[in-house]
């Protein structure tokens, strides 16, 4: 079982952003979701920053929050 390591940090996305604020983590699919309000975007990631991409691009005005429920997929 992996444990939650609260000494350190790791940067996994940096580049492209404006101003992300909702985080959500699939654990699930190990994959980590946010809002970027500045760029009026959601995107999604490998938990490692891998496979990036915009899933949400169209009318958001202002994408602040992102709610995620893995056993629904």
């Amino acid at each position: 079982m992996d444990t939650l390591n609260l000494t350190s940090t790791e940067t996994i996305i940096s580049a492209n952003l404006t101003t992300p604020d909702g985080l959500a983590i699939d654990w699930i699919a190990d994959n980590i979701y946010w809002t970027d309000a500045g760029r009026k975007v959601i995107e999604v990631a490998r938990l490692d920053g891998s496979s990036r991409k915009i899933i949400i691009q169209d009318g958001l005005d202002e994408p602040r929050a992102v709610a995620m429920f893995p056993r629904k997929g």
